[in-house]
Protein backbone atom coordinates (compact mmCIF):
# COMPACT_ATOMS: atom_id res chain seq x y z
CA UNK A 1 0.00 0.00 0.00
CA UNK A 2 2.71 2.22 0.90
CA UNK A 3 4.66 1.96 -2.21
CA UNK A 4 1.25 1.99 -4.19
CA UNK A 5 0.50 5.24 -2.96
CA UNK A 6 4.15 6.98 -2.93
CA UNK A 7 3.53 6.27 -6.77
CA UNK A 8 0.25 7.88 -6.79
CA UNK A 9 1.28 10.98 -4.72
CA UNK A 10 4.09 11.34 -6.97
CA UNK A 11 2.18 11.86 -9.97
CA UNK A 12 -0.60 13.97 -8.26
CA UNK A 13 2.10 16.08 -6.77
CA UNK A 14 3.56 16.63 -10.65
CA UNK A 15 0.29 17.17 -11.90
CA UNK A 16 -0.67 19.71 -9.23
CA UNK A 17 3.67 21.48 -10.23
CA UNK A 18 2.08 21.58 -14.12
CA UNK A 19 -0.83 23.93 -12.98
CA UNK A 20 1.14 25.92 -10.26
CA UNK A 21 -0.82 25.32 -7.50
CA UNK A 22 1.12 24.52 -3.91
CA UNK A 23 0.56 21.22 -2.50
CA UNK A 24 -0.78 23.04 0.62
CA UNK A 25 -3.39 25.10 -1.02
CA UNK A 26 -5.08 21.74 -2.75
CA UNK A 27 -6.69 20.90 0.31
CA UNK A 28 -8.67 24.01 0.49
CA UNK A 29 -9.11 24.33 -2.98
CA UNK A 30 -10.92 20.80 -2.78
CA UNK A 31 -13.04 22.12 -0.14
CA UNK A 32 -13.75 25.51 -1.61
CA UNK A 33 -14.83 23.60 -5.27
CA UNK A 34 -17.45 21.94 -3.12
CA UNK A 35 -18.61 24.70 -1.05
CA UNK A 36 -17.64 28.02 -2.04
CA UNK A 37 -18.36 31.03 -0.21
CA UNK A 38 -17.67 29.56 3.43
CA UNK A 39 -16.77 30.72 6.60
CA UNK A 40 -12.86 30.65 6.90
CA UNK A 41 -13.42 28.68 10.51
CA UNK A 42 -15.36 26.18 8.58
CA UNK A 43 -12.76 25.54 5.93
CA UNK A 44 -10.45 25.05 8.83
CA UNK A 45 -12.48 22.63 9.69
CA UNK A 46 -12.81 20.63 6.82
CA UNK A 47 -9.43 20.62 5.81
CA UNK A 48 -8.15 19.49 9.39
CA UNK A 49 -5.44 22.51 9.63
CA UNK A 50 -4.58 24.63 12.20
CA UNK A 51 -5.87 28.34 12.11
CA UNK A 52 -2.32 30.08 11.44
CA UNK A 53 -1.53 27.55 8.52
CA UNK A 54 -5.01 28.55 6.83
CA UNK A 55 -4.33 31.92 7.06
CA UNK A 56 -1.09 31.72 5.58
CA UNK A 57 -2.21 29.52 2.95
CA UNK A 58 -5.23 31.81 2.29
CA UNK A 59 -3.27 34.84 1.85
CA UNK A 60 -0.93 32.88 -0.73
CA UNK A 61 -3.95 32.04 -2.77
CA UNK A 62 -5.50 35.07 -2.69
CA UNK A 63 -1.89 36.51 -4.04
CA UNK A 64 -2.27 33.92 -6.37
CA UNK A 65 -5.76 35.07 -7.71
CA UNK A 66 -7.28 31.93 -6.86
CA UNK A 67 -9.39 33.13 -3.67
CA UNK A 68 -11.32 36.22 -2.56
CA UNK A 69 -11.70 36.68 1.21
CA UNK A 70 -14.20 38.88 2.51
CA UNK A 71 -15.73 39.98 5.87
CA UNK A 72 -19.39 40.47 5.46
CA UNK A 73 -20.76 44.02 7.00
CA UNK A 74 -23.61 41.70 8.66
CA UNK A 75 -21.15 39.67 11.05
CA UNK A 76 -17.30 41.74 11.08
CA UNK A 77 -16.24 38.56 13.06
CA UNK A 78 -16.67 36.14 9.98
CA UNK A 79 -14.67 35.82 7.87
CA UNK A 80 -15.93 34.11 4.22
CA UNK A 81 -13.78 32.62 0.99
CA UNK A 82 -14.83 32.31 -2.47
CA UNK A 83 -13.19 31.31 -5.11
CA UNK A 84 -12.43 33.20 -8.12
CA UNK A 85 -13.01 32.91 -11.89
CA UNK A 86 -9.60 32.25 -12.26
CA UNK A 87 -9.44 29.46 -9.03
CA UNK A 88 -13.12 27.79 -11.00
CA UNK A 89 -11.26 27.49 -14.05
CA UNK A 90 -8.13 25.86 -12.41
CA UNK A 91 -10.70 23.32 -11.27
CA UNK A 92 -12.62 22.53 -14.15
CA UNK A 93 -8.35 22.16 -15.97
CA UNK A 94 -6.91 20.00 -13.32
CA UNK A 95 -9.44 17.95 -11.56
CA UNK A 96 -10.01 15.89 -14.96
CA UNK A 97 -6.37 15.28 -15.38
CA UNK A 98 -5.89 14.30 -11.77
CA UNK A 99 -8.49 11.21 -12.36
CA UNK A 100 -7.37 10.22 -15.31
CA UNK A 101 -4.15 10.06 -14.22
CA UNK A 102 -5.29 8.37 -10.88
CA UNK A 103 -7.54 5.63 -13.22
CA UNK A 104 -4.46 4.86 -15.28
CA UNK A 105 -1.58 4.32 -13.12
CA UNK A 106 -3.50 2.96 -10.48
CA UNK A 107 -6.13 0.28 -12.49
CA UNK A 108 -3.81 -0.15 -15.70
CA UNK A 109 -4.50 -4.06 -16.67
CA UNK A 110 -7.13 -4.19 -13.90
CA UNK A 111 -10.28 -5.36 -15.45
CA UNK A 112 -13.89 -3.84 -14.49
CA UNK A 113 -14.56 -6.63 -12.05
CA UNK A 114 -10.82 -6.68 -10.39
CA UNK A 115 -11.19 -2.64 -10.06
CA UNK A 116 -15.08 -2.98 -8.47
CA UNK A 117 -13.39 -5.20 -6.35
CA UNK A 118 -10.63 -3.27 -5.06
CA UNK A 119 -12.88 -0.52 -4.53
CA UNK A 120 -14.91 -2.71 -2.44
CA UNK A 121 -12.24 -3.85 -0.49
CA UNK A 122 -10.24 -0.97 0.18
CA UNK A 123 -13.52 1.21 1.34
CA UNK A 124 -13.83 -1.54 3.97
CA UNK A 125 -10.46 -1.68 5.06
CA UNK A 126 -10.65 2.37 5.70
CA UNK A 127 -14.57 1.82 6.98
CA UNK A 128 -12.75 -0.74 9.63
CA UNK A 129 -9.80 1.89 10.51
CA UNK A 130 -12.71 4.85 10.94
CA UNK A 131 -14.46 2.81 13.03
CA UNK A 132 -11.22 1.78 15.29
CA UNK A 133 -9.80 5.51 15.61
CA UNK A 134 -13.67 6.10 16.67
CA UNK A 135 -13.34 3.49 19.32
CA UNK A 136 -9.79 4.51 20.59
CA UNK A 137 -11.46 8.31 20.75
CA UNK A 138 -13.72 7.24 23.58
CA UNK A 139 -11.70 5.35 26.03
CA UNK A 140 -10.76 6.92 28.59
CA UNK A 141 -7.57 8.85 29.01
CA UNK A 142 -4.77 7.71 31.68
Amino acid sequence: MRIGLRGLRAAFKATLVRHKIQWSAWYYLRVLWEADGISQRELTQRVGAMQPNTVSTLRSMEKAGLVRIERPESDRRSTKVWLTPKGRRLMQRVLPEIREARQWIAFDGFTDEEEAELKRLLNKLCDNVMREQGRESKKPKG
